[in-house]
């Protein structure tokens, strides 16, 4: 072998361990990570990358993709509505705390989403900033929330009995709605609305990475947000 193969020989012996310490380090990386954000927090087998689906529409009702407002931080997601009696204000103020004591919540936005358009638009960003004036509110036209919450893996729909209710005032005429679909504000304003509540954790370029699932306590995701953001920054 003459010195020039075995130079080469020699590179990639070094580009293979390299490779595969990266590769094994990064394995072990990942797996540590996993077992210590648990049980607050579950990474997705996968990275899921639906950048172009997440299209809402803020108090001014003008359309926007997500990543106009995140600006390259992680996005801490979560659907709601703002007359909820309970769970909303709730699980924002516990996100509120755990923000609070976070090392890297300068690398975090929350995003409030509203699924409930006909009653929220021009309400949102004040729903959302009570709780903390750096989170914000969106939400989108029916239509498109049902595609986005598909694409997330989540729900939302009027409680049963108030739904029926509902399709009783409709048959007397009453079903006002915009060219959108959705209801006009004013319209059947009693009613309430199942919907999910965990929290959606996107990385800076949008890909859905891990979901925060009840109970939820401020300490444990404080700390499993710090080390999501460490670790696979």
């Amino acid at each position: 072998m003459n010195k020039i193969t075995q130079f080469f020989s020699l590179v990639l012996i070094a580009v293979i361990a390299i490779a595969g310490f990266l590769y094994f380090g990064g394995q072990q990386d990942i797996e540590g990570l996993k077992k210590s954000i648990a049980p607050a927090a579950s990474l997705y087998p996968e990275t899921k990358s639906i950048s172009e689906k997440l299209n809402f529409i803020n108090d001014q009702s003008e359309s926007l993709n997500l990543s106009e407002i995140s600006q390259g931080k992680w996005v801490l997601m979560y659907f709601g509505y703002t007359s909820c009696p309970d769970v909303c204000p709730i699980d924002l103020s516990k996100i509120n705390l755990s923000f609070q004591m976070m090392e890297n919540k300068d690398k975090l936005q929350v995003v409030f989403i509203s699924v409930d358009p006909a009653r929220d638009i021009g309400r949102l960003d004040q729903f959302a900033g009570s709780f903390n004036s750096s989170f914000l509110g969106l939400t989108a036209h029916n239509h498109e929330l049902e595609t986005i919450s598909k694409s997330l893996g989540v729900y939302h729909q009027v409680v049963e009995a108030q739904k029926l209710a509902q399709s009783d005032h409709n048959s007397h005429g009453d079903n006002d709605t915009d060219s959108h679909g959705n209801q006009e504000a004013g319209s059947h304003e009693h009613y309430n609305i199942d919907h999910t509540t965990s929290f959606l954790l996107f990385s800076p370029d949008l890909k859905l990475t891990a979901l925060l699932t009840s109970p939820h306590e401020p300490k444990p995701i404080a700390e499993a947000l710090d080390q999501i953001i460490e670790t696979l920054r």
